[in-house]
C-alpha cells in the first residue's frame, strides 16, 4: 500500500470515528430536549386531567354518598380517549377504572408523588405514561398516550445522522485525495529521478519545486548524485587515460623493439660491409638507449603517483642555481643565455623534486629555442601564492595542444619529439611533482613567440608565510 493510500485511510478512519461521536453526542443531547419537552406537555395535561376528576368525584361524592367511581370515571376518561389519552385509576393498588393497555411489569408510574413519567415501547409505538397521587382519598391515577413526535423525530434524527455522515465522508474522501495527490506530488518526482538515475541517467536531477521537506530532500539527493557523477566521471576519466597510456607505453615500446629485431636480423642473415655493421650496431645502441630513458622515466612516474612528500623550506636562488648549472652544457651547446630574477626566496616543497622539476621545464624551454635564444626563471608573489616561472621566446605550443600537454606520452611534433630524444613524459612528470606539492601549473604560449610554465604553489605552509 502506497504511503497516500495508508495517510488517506488513517485520516478519514480518525475523522469519521471524531465526526460520528460528536455528531451522535449533539443529536442525542437534541433529542432529549424534545423528550423534556414531551414530558412537560404531558405532565402539563396529566394536572389538568387530575384536578378535574379530583373535583368531579368530590362534588359526585358530596352529592349522592357513593364511593363506587367506576361509572363517573367511565364518563369522563370517554372524552380524553377521544384525544387518544388513556385513564388508569387506583385505590389503595388496586384498579378500580382502566381503558388503556395492560401489561406486567414494573410500573414505576404508580409510585410517583407527586408524579413520575415513564417511556415505554408496545407494538412498536412509543407510549408515555405519566403517574401520581389524586388529591382526592388516596387515588391514584395514570395517564398514557402515544408520543408519535418523539418516534418521528427519533426516527428523522437518526436517518439525518446517517446520511450526514456519508456525505461528510464521501466530501472528505475527495478532499483527502485532492490533497494527499498536491502534497505527495513531490514524493512521486522525487521518486521518478531516483529511477532515471538508477537506470543510468546520471546527468539526470529531482526537480521538487517546494521549500519544505521534501525540497531539502530533493537538494540533498542532487548533490548525491552530483557526488556520485562526479566520482563516476573521474573513473571514467582515469580508466580512459590509463587506456591511452597503455596504448602509448605500447607505441613507445614497439617502435625501438622492431627496430632491435630487425637489425639484428640483419646482423645475423645479410651480407654487409664494415660500415653496414657499424650502421646497424649504432641504431641497435640508440634504440636500446631509447628504452632506457623510457624505463627511467617510467619508473620515475610511477614513483610520484605513490608518493607522499615531507614539504620544507627550500632556497630559490639555489634551486635556480642547481638547475642552471645542470643544464649548462645544453645552454652553451645552443649558446643560450638564462635570465634570473627571484622577488620570492623561498617556497616550501621537497628539493630534489623541485630540480627535477624545474630542470624538465628548463630542458623543454632549451629544445624549443632557437640557437643564441635566452629563458628567463623568476619567482614572485601572487596574491597567496608563490609562483616560479620559466619563460622562453622559442616555437611556442599551438592553442589547441597546450591542454593535453601534461598528458602522458603527449607531443605537439612527434617526428620532431623523436629528432630531440623526447617521449612525451617530462611535462606529465612535472604535473604529477607539482601535484604533490599542492601546485598548479600554468601554461601560457602562442606559437612562434613565447612558452611561459607557471607553477603556482598554494600549500597550507605557503599561506602561514
Amino acid at each position: 500500500m502506497k504511503f497516500w493510500q495508508k495517510t488517506y485511510l488513517s485520516v478519514l478512519f480518525v475523522f469519521l470515528i471524531a465526526f460520528d461521536l460528536g455528531a451522535y453526542g449533539l443529536l442525542k443531547k437534541s433529542y432529549q430536549l424534545n423528550e423534556q419537552l414531551d414530558i412537560s406537555r404531558g405532565v402539563s395535561v396529566y394536572g389538568s386531567i387530575e384536578n378535574s376528576l379530583s373535583y368531579i368525584l368530590s362534588v359526585y361524592t358530596e352529592r349522592t354518598g357513593i364511593t363506587n367511581y367506576e361509572t363517573v370515571i367511565a364518563s369522563f376518561a370517554a372524552n380524553y380517549y377521544k384525544e387518544d389519552i388513556l385513564l388508569e385509576v387506583y385505590q389503595a393498588d388496586q384498579l378500580i377504572y382502566s381503558n388503556a393497555y395492560q401489561f406486567a411489569g414494573d410500573r414505576a408510574e404508580l409510585h410517583g408523588d407527586p408524579y413520575q413519567s415513564v417511556y415505554r415501547k408496545m407494538n412498536d409505538e412509543l407510549w408515555l405514561f405519566i403517574g401520581g397521587k389524586m388529591e382526592f382519598q388516596d387515588l391514584r391515577l395514570v395517564i398514557s398516550r402515544k408520543s408519535e413526535y418523539l418516534q418521528e423525530y427519533h426516527v428523522t434524527l437518526r436517518q439525518y445522522f446517517i446520511t450526514l455522515s456519508v456525505v461528510i465522508s464521501l466530501i472528505l474522501s475527495v478532499a483527502l485525495i485532492f490533497l494527499l495527490f498536491q502534497l505527495t506530488a513531490p514524493i512521486r518526482r522525487l521518486n521518478k529521478g531516483v529511477k532515471a538515475i538508477a537506470a543510468g541517467a546520471y546527468d539526470q536531477r529531482v526537480k521538487v519545486g517546494v521549500n519544505d521537506e521534501f525540497g531539502e530532500l530533493a537538494q540533498d539527493f542532487n548533490r548525491m548524485a552530483d557526488a556520485v557523477s562526479n566520482h563516476i566521471e573521474t573513473i571514467k576519466k582515469a580508466s580512459e587515460d590509463k587506456e591511452i597510456f597503455i596504448n602509448n607505453l605500447t607505441h613507445e615500446l614497439k617502435t625501438p623493439i622492431t627496430a632491435i629485431k630487425g637489425y639484428s636480423v640483419f646482423l645475423n642473415h645479410a651480407n654487409y660491409n664494415e660500415e653496414e655493421r657499424k650502421m646497424a650496431v649504432q641504431y641497435i645502441h640508440e634504440h636500446i638507449a631509447r628504452l632506457d630513458v623510457l624505463s627511467g622515466k617510467m619508473m620515475q612516474l610511477l614513483y610520484l603517483k605513490s608518493e607522499e612528500v615531507a614539504l620544507e623550506p627550500v632556497d630559490i636562488e639555489d634551486l635556480f642555481s642547481y638547475v642552471i648549472n645542470m643544464e649548462r652544457h645544453h645552454l652553451e651547446a645552443k649558446q643560450m643565455t638564462i635570465i634570473r630574477e627571484c622577488s620570492a626566496d623561498e617556497v616550501y616543497g621537497d628539493q630534489e623534486l623541485l630540480q627535477s622539476l624545474f630542470i624538465n621545464l628548463v630542458e623543454n624551454s632549451i629544445k624549443a629555442s632557437s640557437f643564441g635564444g635566452e629563458i628567463q626563471l623568476r619567482s614572485y608573489h601572487y596574491g597567496e601564492s608563490v609562483v616560479i616561472e620559466v619563460l622562453d621566446y622559442g616555437r611556442g605550443i599551438p592553442e589547441k595542444d597546450i591542454a593535453k600537454i601534461t598528458e602522458a606520452f603527449y607531443v605537439v611534433d612527434r617526428s620532431r619529439s623523436k629528432e630531440l630524444g623526447g617521449l612525451g613524459l617530462g611535462l606529465s612528470i612535472c604535473n604529477e611533482i607539482a601535484q604533490l606539492h599542492h601546485a598548479n601549473i600554468q601554461i601560457d604560449s602562442e606559437e612562434n613567440e613565447y612558452t611561459r610554465v607557471s607553477v603556482y604553489f598554494t600549500t597550507p605552509l605557503q599561506l602561514e608565510d
